[in-house]
């Protein structure tokens, strides 16, 4: 019997070569798309499960206190928050905070003499309970001791080796911080490397009491420079320690309001400002349910993920549906075949299952294909994604049972309506030649050529928009000149900055340099001030410092007012507001908000505005311009932006061989002024690209999916006109030998096959449109779809659909009538 079986489908897949073809391909691509989606979408919902007891652990985030009108949480919290945790919520089993010091040299000097030294961007401070709470192993070192100490750090199996080759890492001696004030510590730990599925990521991880002002502002919620986590315990009324976080801040809160802006809770409260806590659980922080502005790492993305998954849905639909559309149209064809077979005494039972193993059997051989084709992808899929997925199906046994229940689904999906069909019916009349595939059978392949070819559609158009999105948020003016700003990092390693920043503007091809200690879109600096004419009422006030060459470097405009002089020691405790800032404090945008003051936090600083800066964008375009300040970057009484120093410098639109040459002359300098401490630099205009990787991304798997969704469509659309030509061919010759010609014969063909991809466009164009408004809110500046996108998209689709059929039509036109009419 199975013998039988087998010859049979192998007898059907000579003689219909071309449905064959179509079908292995169709679900070849198929099934490779949805093994590459499933395995980024497991990635990604996977972060941070690897941590034992993973599900209790939670972070506490707040609202964001140094935006207006932003009902977002904000995951860095002050260490008054983590002092107030302690002591009231007894739930809380094991509470820690992570720290952000920023970037650091560090260097080491082996036994050979040889100065080693590298920059490290991953690094963390953490408390001394950090591995009781996380489950990143150990390789050396115990667990509640290797951070207990000041000045010891924990590295990464990765980042010792970097350093210490062989040798045992543990107790080495290594030099960390900036020129005028490094540190020596002692590594007392190795940790293996953070997987790619954590939120949490570093190289190396400082003890927290190496920062001793973290202790000194245990009271503090305002330097928000933590992020704050607990373990509950098991059984624990989550319910009722979220109505527990509600009467935190009022309690605790009091003292930072009163101590840094003079008022008290309720006032605050009464202003229309908000300060409450959040439970969030350690596994939705990579992808949250709503929008959080996260410290550690950036977020994934809810929304691409499901479109992920149901695109894959779709795309292994398109391929059933296709084999559905062929096994159907061959009804005619194979109904003698069935009639027989019944006659032989097989029930409708056998005939089911015959017709589902010929589908499975089609998914197999398709599955092979798309192993070895996934094989190839790998690499240029993790490339597109950003990520480093594996593939090794014989130490993943999740990911066997999911593609061998993936094939069985796609084999009783694709076998269903043929089956019905095929096994439906008398055998005498199926003998007969009476049965045809009726108007019914060829109404229901048209909604699916329809359904085919609206997801096509969808799928291209929200390709096109997300691309017109991230080509807008690319070319958006900012406010300041983007183009050919290029900033050198680490200045607070060199010994001189101010003779440093001199002796760039030398170089070839600079025509302005700064020094300042932040530039967009990464601008950290924020607190709560009040100004004249406010009654103590606080706003929340961005801000950076800089020298008066930064405004002329940014080729920011100053619209009211003036920048900062030279040498004018007066200016040094002087500011220029954005506009946004002064609307917000509530002065007139003018010559009148010149010479007013701003207030520090506290109350007893005050800084007098000599400038109004045009509005400019300072982070991700994804975020409204908020209130800014440039501050004097000699500012004795400005605190808040932590020891980074950087020089901006404004590059000449020049070629290669210009650019090498600036590179070469700024090396020179560099080593002059810093020694060993390698050059680090990069663009602003890279940096605010940086911003929108995600979205890139996404950009990128909907245009292959999209690609891959319209050739699925397409064989379907090739299998169905040639099938309907092969039904039709006597019928063309009667009409060529009529006297029809042949446009007519070619528009008759395309008539109804164009029809259905109208009809796809009208329902296809408004699902694309409502889709990609949900994607489009998460942007603060944006565009509105415009609606030649669409029908460009419905064009294409239709351009792309005559010219399959139009190909085949002819050359069935063109075919001579007596060849066809000669046996009637």
């Amino acid at each position: 019997m199975i013998r039988n079986y087998v010859l049979l489908f192998l007898r059907n897949l000579s003689r219909q070569k071309l449905f064959s073809i179509i079908n292995l391909l169709g679900l070849t691509v198929s099934i490779s798309s949805a093994v590459l989606i499933y395995l980024y979408v497991r990635h990604e919902m996977s972060y941070d499960s690897f941590h034992n007891h993973a599900e209790r652990i939670y972070r506490i985030n707040q609202t964001f206190i140094w935006g207006e009108n932003d009902n977002n949480q904000f995951s860095s919290t002050g260490p008054g928050v983590a002092t107030a945790l302690r002591a009231e919520l007894p739930e809380a089993e094991l509470l820690t905070s992570i720290h952000t010091p920023g970037n650091f040299i560090i260097s080491y000097t082996n036994a050979k003499g040889e100065v080693l030294v590298f920059e490290e961007d991953k690094i963390l401070a953490a408390d001394t309970n950090f591995f009781a709470m996380f489950s990143f192993p150990l390789i050396h070192g115990e667990p509640n001791h290797v951070l207990k100490q000041a000045n010891t750090m924990v590295m990464s199996e990765s980042t010792a080796k970097k350093y210490f080759g062989d040798e045992n890492p543990i107790g080495k001696l290594v030099r960390l911080g900036t020129f005028d004030n490094q540190q020596t510590y002692e590594v007392t730990g190795i940790v293996k490397d953070t997987p790619d599925n954590s939120y949490i990521e570093f190289d190396v991880l400082l003890s927290m009491s190496s920062f001793p002002t973290i202790a000194r502002l245990h009271w503090s919620w305002v330097f928000t420079q933590l992020e704050t986590y607990v373990r509950l315990r098991e059984g624990t009324d989550i319910a009722n320690t979220k109505n527990k976080l509600t009467t935190i801040p009022r309690k605790y809160a009091e003292e930072t309001l009163q101590r840094i802006m003079n008022v008290s809770y309720d006032e605050y409260i009464k202003s229309g400002k908000k300060w409450d806590l959040f439970l969030q659980p350690m596994l939705s922080i990579h992808l949250p349910e709503q929008v959080v502005y996260n410290r550690l790492n950036e977020p994934g993305n809810k929304k691409m993920v499901y479109a992920m998954m149901g695109i894959a849905i779709f795309i292994l639909l398109l391929a059933c549906i296709n084999f559905m559309n062929l096994s159907t149209a061959q009804f005619t064809r194979r109904v003698k075949e069935a009639s027989v077979r019944k006659i032989l005494g097989l029930g409708r039972k056998e005939l089911s299952l015959n017709y589902f193993l010929e589908a499975l059997a089609f998914c197999g051989i398709a599955l092979v294909a798309a192993l070895a084709l996934i094989q190839l992808a790998m690499p240029a899929f993790n490339i597109l994604t950003g990520q480093q997925i594996s593939f090794n199906l014989f130490s993943d046994g999740g990911l066997v049972l999911s593609i061998v229940a993936l094939v069985v689904v796609m084999a009783i999906v694709a076998s269903s309506y043929p089956t019905y069909f095929l096994t439906g019916f008398h055998p005498v009349e199926g003998m007969k030649g009476k049965l045809k595939a009726g108007t019914k059978g060829k109404a229901f392949r048209n909604g699916l050529v329809v359904f085919q070819f609206s997801v096509s559609i969808i799928l291209v158009a929200c390709t096109a928009i997300v691309f017109q999105q991230l080509n807008y948020v690319t070319e958006k003016e900012l406010g300041f000149d983007k183009e050919n700003l290029l900033v050198l990092n680490h200045v607070n390693l060199v010994k001189d900055p101010e003779t440093l920043v001199k002796a760039t503007e030398q170089v070839s091809g600079v025509i302005n340099a700064s020094a300042c200690t932040s530039v967009p879109p990464r601008v950290w600096g924020g607190d709560k001030f009040s100004a004249d004419g406010m009654n103590s009422q606080t706003f929340a006030l961005n801000y950076t410092s800089g020298d008066e060459a930064f405004i002329p470097t940014m080729s920011i405009k100053i619209k009211y007012g003036r920048n900062f002089i030279a040498d004018n020691g007066g200016d040094y405790e002087r500011v220029i507001l954005n506009e946004t800032a002064v609307k917000r404090i509530g002065w007139a945008v003018d010559e009148t908000a010149i010479g007013k003051k701003i207030e520090a936090p506290g109350g007893e600083i005050k800084f007098e505005v000599i400038g109004i800066m045009a509005d400019f964008n300072f982070w991700s375009l994804e975020s409204p311009i908020e209130p800014m300040a440039v501050f004097h970057n000699k500012s004795a009484n400005l605190f808040g932006l932590g020891d980074k120093k950087y020089i901006l410098l404004r590059i000449n639109p020049q070629g290669t061989e210009g650019w090498d040459k600036t590179f070469a002359e700024l090396n020179t300098l560099w080593k002059i002024h810093a020694g060993d401490t390698p050059l680090q630099y990069e663009f602003v205009d890279d940096a605010f690209a940086d911003t929108f990787k995600t979205q890139q991304r996404f950009g990128g798997i909907l245009t292959v999916m999209a690609s891959l969704a319209i050739l699925i469509a397409a064989l379907g659309l090739l299998g169905m006109i040639v099938y309907t030509l092969e039904q039709r061919t006597k019928e063309i010759g009667i009409r060529k030998v009529s006297g029809a010609s042949v446009l007519d014969i070619l528009t008759l063909i395309t008539r109804n096959f164009t029809m259905l991809v109208i009809i796809a466009f009208i329902i296809g164009a408004p699902l694309a449109y409502w889709l990609m408004e949900q994607w489009l809110q998460d942007f603060a500046y944006r565009i509105t779809p415009s609606v030649w996108i669409f029908f460009g998209v419905g064009l294409g689709t239709l351009l792309i659909a005559i010219l399959i059929t139009s190909y085949h039509s002819v050359k069935a036109a063109l075919t001579n009538p007596v060849k066809v009419l000669k046996d009637e």
